[in-house]
């Protein structure tokens, strides 16, 4: 592709990427990835000045001088993802192949549902699910002569430090909501009940150590992947599985104890604002054990310096109490439940 540019438009300024969605892109493919929207690909970024004719004239020439196969693939494959051939929006193009023609605005509307030109809001750091972010920030730039796509990825690379303490706070506050539950569904004999808040409680735990080691989580199917690479997995891994074998919640309780313990005295060595060390705590004189993660989650935001976003209700972010992907795929969902929220909080406030 790059010589084919190079041989017949030898100034031409742009960005060559693989970005966007696709395991690829995350480095998580197998040989199963490959049964459907799969092939060689890449995405071309243009000027916005002039590219209709631009684009127009650099896929008419990768039209006729693009290889049948590139690396033992077809470069030329059906797939529901790419860019339309014509007719579609301003600012992108595709063919029948795999190069991808765009403008970085019009990526970012069709991806991420806005055009990301200036520094993103509180307010929109958390209507995005991180599995969105890393549509942006994933995969690989090969060349970038405008600068635009750089600067994308910079503006969106990770959290700004008080929306991340406001995450990591709310995340704290999820494994608070249920930490007696896992003791008082088995002392009424509720194993099941028991071992479902288990996993849930297994699944906070993974994504709190996501947000610790400041990497974005990428969609289910992906998520356990992404948290065998953090630096942490290879002793919190398995005080998790514990959790899960557990045969009665006396066990399963003290595992996740003991995971609590070694999340919080994580947040101590990662030099996260204001984690403290973590106590034991009650809950009505119950004999349940269980981290004071709220105590935690409050020092946490206490550390914000943004006033605004330090007295945010606990919800968090979109992706921390929303579950369906269909929700959180789609930003402008995600946005608009947000937004919904907030304006709530503010007029329960208010009354």
């Amino acid at each position: 592709m790059g010589a084919v540019v190079r041989q017949n438009f030898p100034h031409l300024p742009y960005a060559a990427a693989r970005i966007g969605l696709g395991s690829e892109v995350l480095g998580y493919d197998t040989e199963m990835s490959a049964d459907h929207d799969y092939g060689p690909c890449v995405q071309i970024f243009l000027p916005e000045t002039g590219f209709s004719t631009l684009a127009a004239d650099l896929m008419e020439v990768m039209d006729r001088s693009l290889p049948d196969t590139f690396e033992q693939w077809a470069v030329r494959y059906p797939t529901n993802v790419r860019p339309p051939a014509a007719n579609g929006p301003e600012g992108m193009l595709g063919s029948d192949h795999g190069v991808e023609l765009y403008t970085v605005s019009a990526w970012c509307e069709r991806f991420l549902g806005r055009r990301f030109v200036t520094e993103l809001s509180a307010g929109d750091w958390l209507s995005y699910s991180e599995q969105l972010f890393l549509t942006a920030t994933a995969g690989a730039v090969f060349r970038d002569d405008i600068g635009e796509l750089s600067a994308l990825r910079d503006r969106l690379s990770y959290f700004p430090r008080d929306v991340w303490l406001y995450k990591l706070a709310a995340q704290w506050g999820r494994i608070a909501e249920e930490r007696a539950y896992i003791g008082r569904t088995g002392d009424v004999g509720d194993e099941l009940g028991s071992r479902v808040i288990a996993a849930r409680m297994v699944q906070n735990l993974m994504r709190l150590a996501m947000l610790i080691e400041r990497r974005y989580a990428p969609y289910p199917k992906w998520f356990g992947s992404a948290f065998s690479r953090l630096a942490c997995a290879p002793r919190l891994s398995p005080m998790l599985m514990q959790v899960w074998s557990a045969q009665t919640w006396q066990e399963r309780e003290a595992r996740l104890l003991t995971a609590c313990q070694f999340m919080a005295k994580l947040q101590i060595a990662k030099g996260v604002p204001g984690a403290i060390a973590p106590v034991l705590g009650s809950l009505h004189s119950r004999p349940f054990q269980f981290i004071d993660s709220l105590k935690i989650g409050d020092a946490l935001r206490s550390a914000i310096e943004d006033e605004d976003l330090r007295t945010l209700p606990e919800f968090g972010a979109a992706d921390q109490f929303l579950s369906g992907n269909f929700v959180l795929a789609v930003p402008d969902f995600s946005k608009a439940t947000v937004t919904a929220l907030l304006e709530t909080s503010l007029k329960v406030e208010q009354k």
